[in-house]
């Protein structure tokens, strides 16, 4: 980029406010070069094409589609049940109530069991913790489930074993371990969130004094202790603090803020969010107020709010005038909503800064209502990685247990320093890079096939039981640590124990079908005092690095999911790997674009990656992920991206530097782009509504059934979180494909997540659309189809029938509004026995040569209309809900009958705020919008 775009001359040029890439802001380029952008398959064929070659490819193509029509697979044999198993019901799903965790925080969930597989994970609408909803990577567990690159016995040595050999080691350590006291012994764990393990954990320690306990958390959690209820929030300021974005406690924050702007859309108070970051996140892109700064800012910021609020906190450095602003505004809505608003600092700032902002709620009296502080939930807290390699080094320890963490590759300055441990025993679900570095690694069960328990992000306790019995040699965490101390119970005992006192057999049973543990919330503690500590305001010269958990695999305990390594980054729409994010400002200055290879060193240490060029970043930050550039774990996870782990903790200056050759990013940033008129669309205040769209003249009626199903999605409340799309994919068993074929424009997902900006490249506003089809009433797709292959249901549906689609693609070229997605390969056919089991049964599984598209979940609605038939009644309200509506969690998508004038979606569409997606077409979508709101300043 050589300079700064002319906005109005381009503006001018498009006719549009909106974009979605850079590349939009530079000259127009030429047509083949927009269509290698938005098709890159097309890049790699011939360089002249004549009208002559594609009409000669064109009838190639329907003769092969035609052929392929008529060339079927042949059956395959299956086989029914001999004797049918007790209490199954053939096609009727079971449902149970169990939770996952995410770095020792529990996700309720109900799944549900088809002929005993686990097939799909909804929230558990009973728990506050989740409100039925889901967050991506809950959704994606399941798979984890069934990962065929699960370790499956124990090995020793590297060698395949047996249980039985381990437990005659695992007795003479526990003699050694008990004739010392556990003098010279560790135990290594992830965060705790499990009461039983907690429980398990403290005994151990009662009878080893001299053995210590020690957490790897390689995500720092600074609030790890606190209640943050987003809910009562009227003003939210957050300094550096993605409270929206992913992460344990996404969910509990997302369906509070959710809740906070229904409430502000329905006139009852404020809704107010002002965000200062050095790099775009998901709640800076929510965000009514937005301030890029730079990291080394927030002690600044923060120390004039709490000077314009009256708390004493030192002199801060000059304020720019956009600082300046930004603080009075985020001051004036705290003051406006004094006792009702909150103040968060990110994880990654010092604990002084943590400290100021509870000091600001108190003085504001926002503590106990916006905030609340939890008791410690153990006798015997852990030590952290630093003790633990200080007590190698000094020879003190003798033998380590790795309990489900993976410190060889998330703390990689502690491999070498492992091996001098004479026993080094590793737990997982992986043979990772902590397994090939210990003597005996044991396979574990998934917390599907498990039982425990652990607390959700609200603090209460949630009960964990098994959909499946395990099919592999595994034992749980509870087994392996009641094993070392010389126990033989089965997991449910180990668990029942812990709450024996609060829980008798009835409540027992009412915690197993509810998922919710009554009365188990951990006692309240008394905040903090209010003068906090000086606050240090760091110079913010020269280039900073900031190093950040991918949005996708988290800190690399995802990297061998499929479902989340192909799903778009929310901000950058990268996929299968990871990028060195950079200003567009710093991109000029240093001559680069995305996808050039530099070289990316911090003091000694440095890695070697592609660019990538983010609007909105701050000038002189730099951003990296985790979670990359795995060794182990499974063909998915390896050699995926560039590991950033080295560059944690180093110390030095941050230097960059451009190397020779580039590195194919994949994106879909470019991908399925829309013509026409504005996507997006704003109105300044809760009162303001959309001038109307005038009547357009039509040869067709509208359908009139009953029901009539269609959908509404308020931009206003749509995150980009991303649940919504992996809740898809497992509901309606959509093949990955990869990152070759992602990188031709080729993936396969039915509903996208468009992001896009508006205004300067460094400083833009963004807003998040997700597309799914539309299901028109006068479907171009449908007038295109040479097979009848779209067609249109009596209840409004634009349907695919596969198996008259013979792959003329015809459809998806008259779509408007690029939501159809062609199966190019055989994607699932050579799937293992494992990937198999995942599949939802309710839907069918497509083959080669033909095309999908979002079906509104027919399967659901078929379900639903079948039980309303056999009672003898109609579909109620709110009976159907779509997959993606149902992951949600803040009920930004609605669905329903919109011929009930009183139905959510009905009333939701009747906003002011309503309007279709490309009008000019004449499509009448049944799916449409409603435009976001900028303010967030309700009636007091």
């Amino acid at each position: 980029m050589s300079g700064p775009p002319d906005l109005t001359a381009l503006r001018s040029l498009t006719g549009k406010r909106f974009w979605r890439a850079l590349d939009e802001l530079v000259d127009q380029p030429d047509f083949r070069v927009r269509m290698s952008a938005a098709f890159p398959a097309l890049a790699s064929g011939p360089g002249d094409w004549r009208r002559r070659d594609i009409l000669k490819c064109l009838g190639g193509a329907l003769a092969l589609a035609g052929l392929d029509g008529c060339e079927r697979a042949p059956d395959q044999d299956a086989m029914p049940f001999v004797e049918q198993p007790e209490g199954a019901e053939p096609g009727v799903a079971r449902f149970y109530a169990t939770a996952v965790e995410m770095d020792g925080v529990a996700q309720p969930v109900i799944g549900k069991t088809r002929e005993g597989r686990p097939v799909k994970l909804e929230g558990n609408g009973d728990h506050p913790a989740s409100r039925g909803a889901t967050d991506a990577f809950t959704q994606a567990a399941l798979l984890d489930l069934y990962d065929p690159a699960r370790s499956t016995a124990p090995l020793h040595r590297g060698q395949p074993t047996s249980w039985a050999r381990f437990e005659t080691a695992l007795a003479a350590l526990r003699g050694e371990l008990d004739g010392r006291q556990g003098e010279g012994f560790r135990l290594l764990t992830a965060r705790v969130g499990s009461p039983t393990l907690r429980r398990q954990i403290e005994t151990m320690l009662d009878r080893w004094p001299q053995a210590c306990w020690h957490v790897h958390a390689p995500v720092s959690d600074a609030g790890a202790g606190e209640r943050l209820r987003l809910d009562r929030a009227h003003a939210i300021i957050s300094f550096d603090a993605d409270l929206l974005g992913p992460g344990p406690r996404q969910l509990w924050h997302a369906t509070g803020w959710g809740a906070r702007r229904r409430a502000f859309q329905a006139g009852e108070g404020d809704a107010t969010l002002f965000v200062a970051e050095p790099s775009p996140t998901i709640t800076g892109v929510t965000a009514t107020g937005r301030l890029v700064a730079a990291a080394a800012r927030m002690g600044t910021l923060m120390k004039a709010l709490a000077v314009e609020l009256g708390v004493r906190a030192g002199t801060p450095l000059r304020l720019g005038s956009t600082e300046r602003n930004w603080v009075k505004r985020a001051a004036a809505a705290l003051k406006r909503n004094a006792g009702r608003g909150l103040v968060v600092a990110g994880s990654e700032q010092p604990p002084a800064l943590h400290a100021l902002a509870r000091a600001i709620d108190q003085r504001l009296g926002n503590l106990e209502v916006t905030r609340t502080v939890a008791a410690p939930a153990a006798r015997q807290q852990a030590l952290d990685m630093a003790a633990l390699a200080g007590d190698i080094r000094a020879g003190d320890v003798q033998s380590v247990f790795l309990l489900e963490v993976n410190p060889c590759y998330s703390a990689p300055s502690l491999a070498p320093l492992l091996a001098r441990v004479p026993m080094r025993i590793h737990a997982g679900l992986h043979a990772d890079e902590s397994a090939a570095a210990a003597h005996w690694h044991l396979p574990m069960p998934h917390l599907l096939e498990s039982w425990s328990d652990g607390r959700a992000a609200d603090g209460s306790a949630v009960l964990m039981q098994p959909l499946v019995r395990p099919w592999l040699q595994v034992r749980s965490r509870h087994a392996l640590l009641e094993a070392l101390m010389g126990g033989d119970r089965a997991d449910r005992d180990i668990v029942r124990e812990t709450w024996a006192d609060a829980l008798d057999e009835e409540g027992w049973t009412r915690a197993l079908v509810s998922g919710i543990i009554a009365g188990g919330e951990p006692a309240a503690a008394s905040p903090p005092g209010a003068e906090p500590p000086p606050v240090q305001e760091l110079p913010s010269e020269g280039l900073s690095l900031l190093i950040r958990p991918d949005p996708t695999i988290w800190d690399g305990r995802f990297a061998s999911n499929p479902w989340l390594q192909e799903l778009p980054k929310p901000l950058t729409k990268i996929t299968w790997g990871n990028a060195i994010h950079l200003s567009p400002a710093l991109a000029r200055e240093r001559e680069l674009a995305s996808g050039d290879l530099v070289r990316l060193s911090v003091g000694s240490r440095s890695v070697t990656g592609p660019v990538w060029i983010v609007p909105g970043q701050e000038r002189r930050t730099l951003l990296v992920h985790l979670g990359h550039g795995r060794s182990r774990g499974g063909p998915v996870a390896q050699k995926v991206g560039f590991d950033s782990y080295p560059l944690v903790n180093a110390r030095g200056e941050v230097r960059l530097e451009k190397i020779e050759g580039r590195e194919e990013v994949a994106t879909t940033q470019h991908h399925f782009a829309m013509e026409g008129d504005e996507f997006i669309r704003f109105v300044d205040t809760l009162a303001d509504a959309l001038p109307p769209e005038p009547p357009r003249a039509n040869f067709f009626s509208a359908q009139k059934s009953s029901p009539a199903w269609g959908m509404a999605i308020d931009l206003d409340l749509c995150i980009g979180c991303n649940a919504c799309v992996v809740a898809c994919v497992a509901e309606n068993n959509i093949p990955m494909v990869g990152r070759e074929q992602v990188a031709k424009g080729r993936e396969m997902h039915w509903l996208r997540v468009d992001r896009y900006y508006e205004g300067s490249p460094d400083e833009p506003s963004q807003a998040f659309q997700p597309v799914p089809c539309m299901h028109c009433e006068d479907a171009p797709c449908e007038m295109g189809c040479p097979v009848n292959a779209a067609v249109h249901s009596p209840e409004g549906l634009n349907l695919q029938v596969y198996n008259r689609c013979i792959g003329t693609r015809t459809c998806s070229a008259y779509c408007p509004y690029k939501v159809r997605r062609f199966n190019w390969f055989d994607l699932t056919a050579k799937d293992p026995p494992e990937l198999r089991a995942v599949r939802n049964p309710e839907v069918s599984v497509r083959g080669r040569g033909v095309m999908e598209k979002c079906t509104y979940c027919i399967q659901r609605i078929s379900a639903a209309r079948i039980t309303a038939k056999k009672e003898d009644r109609a579909i109620r309200e709110g009976e159907v809900m779509t997959a993606c509506q149902a992951a949600c969690p803040t009920q930004a998508i609605m669905f329903g009958d919109i011929s009930d004038a009183t139905s959510g979606v009905s009333r939701r569409k009747a906003s002011g705020r309503d309007y279709d997606l490309l009008p000019e077409t004449n499509t009448r979508p049944r799916t449409t919008y409603q435009a976001r709101i900028r303010g967030g300043e309700g009636k007091s």
